[in-house]
């Protein structure tokens, strides 16, 4: 110590420094000398890749990304202890600058990772057991946290382990075309350990507000709100619905309609419109929704039945949103009485109104010829990826239907890009890809928090898995309360999701130009079918910007 007393004293020649003055410079010495021996390391992750708690440094220390207006671009900031414990770390991230132009730190939203540990694998997953990052803790005031169980800053890096800060830059539309530049900063007892660079291409066109890929990612489920604390049909549960659609839809994902937008009817007065129009104005024209699942009720009572669509069909036709309708049929018809069932309602349905659609999560060819076949019985085919079948998809196609898809647990074939939390992130990419390539409309994903069967909210968060080892099957979105947020907490896998979506809109775009064809030839490079596609993000990556420079292209 007698060296670091002497510095103090005599570093300012003529000053004579204050108690308070040593104490601080001690500090800040005694930091210095512990985060040299320390070997912390900062490197740059891009999202498609596979970062564990103790994937080893990767090569990348500066954050070079791309984007259009009104798009967002993630990149990932992974800070490694080395043989002792970072304490009280935080990150901060500047506005990026370009000449006069700017995108300010409002537009610039920081989440810490949280792991949870995988024990046992997903059936089918090839990476091991480990600690996996999912759920994206938002970086928030103090004052928000205090009760919180879990927080995004400060923290603390453990010996040989890495911590992630997930960083979403949103490009606001207006923002004019050019390279900006900025920084991150890794901190640590308020020093600052690291500065990494930032450089964001801004491309010269605009994603839309509307959302080109239809798809249907669940309602806020009975069982979720239950464990939140919330009772159906009450002002809290209505809140909270509400929080649970803005996550979604901010990440291009479409929730299931609410039942509170639907108008009572009954047989006297016909539908009693209370409001319910505004709502799902509001619904389609501000938040965005492209599809409406409309609720099959009365079914065991055909005439009433018939009478109630034909009243809701005749309503949303007024509206101007028939065409964004549906009625989601029996799921996942699995037996001949099954199919039987579907083609009643599929008949009762059309004898109420032929332009109401009628969806239905099944395949376009039969698991069993004696079954019978469902043509006729639906417009909307919705099968699982690993049941695609393309030739009668097709011939559905032809015949003016529409195809989405889905997936649930890991069935199909093995080259099946099942949605695990241990998968690889490339499998949240492909699969929208390959929508575009088979002329896939839809997408349906079952759950978005399928909290049912566990204790507590932040049993969640540690072990978020269907049946005991599908890992992050149906919780695309964690509660908020553990972390000290009001409503939800997004996944990474979510914001892959929604990275998927802004390449379909690439693809949308460049198609609305009249470029079609050259836009199918890029992606049909990189994936052509459910168990044909590239694993590599890189060829995902170099497609993306062959598409975004036919959007800028002049005819």
């Amino acid at each position: 110590m007698k060296r670091y007393r002497f510095y103090t004293r005599f570093c300012i020649p003529g000053r004579v420094l204050s108690a308070n003055q040593r104490k601080g410079l001690l500090a800040l010495f005694a930091l210095l000398l512990s985060c040299g021996q320390n070997q912390v390391t900062v490197w740059v992750a891009s999202p498609w890749q596979r970062v564990l708690r103790d994937t080893a440094p990767g090569p990348s220390r500066t954050v070079n990304i791309q984007a259009a207006a009104n798009e967002y671009e993630p990149f990932r900031l992974i800070i490694r202890a080395g043989a002792r414990p970072l304490k009280n770390v935080n990150v901060t991230v500047g506005p990026l600058a370009s000449g006069r132009a700017g995108i300010s730190a409002e537009h610039i939203n920081l989440f810490r990772a949280y792991y949870l540990h995988i024990t046992q694998p997903s059936p089918g997953a090839k990476n091991p057991a480990g600690w996996y990052p999912d759920a994206l803790i938002p970086f928030q005031p103090v004052q928000k946290i205090s009760d919180a169980s879990f927080i995004a800053a400060p923290f603390t890096v453990e010996p040989g382990q890495n911590a992630e800060v997930w960083c979403d830059v949103y490009v606001p539309p207006g923002t004019a075309p050019g390279v900006y530049t900025g920084t991150a900063v890794v901190w640590s007892n308020g020093i600052q350990l690291e500065t990494v660079p930032i450089k964001m291409t801004v491309w010269n066109f605009t994603l839309p507000q509307d959302i080109a890929l239809r798809s249907h990612f669940g309602p806020l489920y009975r069982e979720a709100a239950e464990l939140m604390g919330l009772q159906p049909d009450t002002q809290s549960f209505y809140a909270m619905e509400h929080l649970y659609h803005q996550t979604l839809l901010k990440h291009r994902a479409v929730p299931a309609t609410p039942a509170s937008v639907w108008p009572p009817w009954d047989a006297q007065r016909g539908l009693v419109d209370q409001g319910e129009s505004e709502r799902i104005q509001r619904l389609v024209k501000q938040e965005h929704f492209n599809a409406l699942d409309v609720p099959l009720r009365y079914e065991e009572e055909p005439e009433k039945c018939r009478a109630y669509l034909a009243a809701v069909a005749a309503w949303l036709r007024d509206l101007g949103y028939l065409e964004k309708a549906y009625v989601y049929l029996e799921d996942e018809p699995n037996d001949a009485g099954e199919y039987e069932h579907v083609r009643r309602q599929g008949a009762l349905i059309r004898s109420a109104d032929s332009g109401l659609a009628r969806l239905c999560t099944e395949q376009t060819i039969p698991s069993q010829a004696d079954w019978g076949n469902l043509y006729g019985a639906v417009d909307i085919w919705c099968p699982l990826w690993g049941l695609w079948d393309d030739v009668t998809a097709q011939q559905r196609l032809a015949k003016g239907e529409e195809l989405w898809s889905y997936t649930a647990l890991c069935q199909g074939p093995e080259a099946t890009p099942w949605w695990q939390i241990d998968m690889e992130p490339v499998h949240f990419r492909a699969p929208l890809w390959i929508s575009w390539n088979l002329h896939i409309s839809g997408f349906l994903y079952w759950s978005s928090v399928a909290y049912k069967g566990h204790r507590s909210l932040q049993e969640v968060w540690e072990a978020p898995t269907y049946r005991g080892y599908f890992w992050g099957e149906g919780v695309m979105l964690y509660p908020g309360a553990p972390a000290g947020v009001d409503g939800f907490v997004p996944s990474i896998r979510l914001k892959l999701f929604r990275e998927a979506a802004e390449d379909y809109e690439y693809m949308a775009l460049a198609a609305a130009k009249g470029k079609r064809e050259e836009a199918d030839l890029i992606v049909a490079g990189v994936a052509v079918s459910f168990q044909q596609w590239s694993h590599d993000p890189a060829a995902y990556e170099q497609a993306r910007a062959r598409l975004a420079k036919l959007v800028l292209e002049q005819r």
